[in-house]
């Protein structure tokens, strides 16, 4: 059975591509401002993808960043 594509919400989509479009980790506030979504926002659907294994997040004191895994 071939492997289908998620169905993304256009807030999914929008922070997706935030990241794909920058090679290096990105903060939450900064894929927020970069999706225009609200930080709330962008923190879930990042820790959602996160979950899936679709991105990388690193952490620094109190600081998270994430990063969009490359094939």
């Amino acid at each position: 059975m071939p492997k289908t594509k998620p169905k993304l919400k256009p807030q999914e989509k929008v922070i997706l591509k935030a990241l794909l479009e920058h090679d290096y980790f990105l903060s939450t506030t900064r894929v927020s401002e970069l999706a225009g979504v609200s930080w709330n926002t962008a923190e879930k659907y990042l820790k959602t993808f996160h979950d899936k294994k679709w991105i990388g997040r690193r952490q620094r004191g109190n600081r998270v960043y994430w990063r969009a895994y490359r094939d």
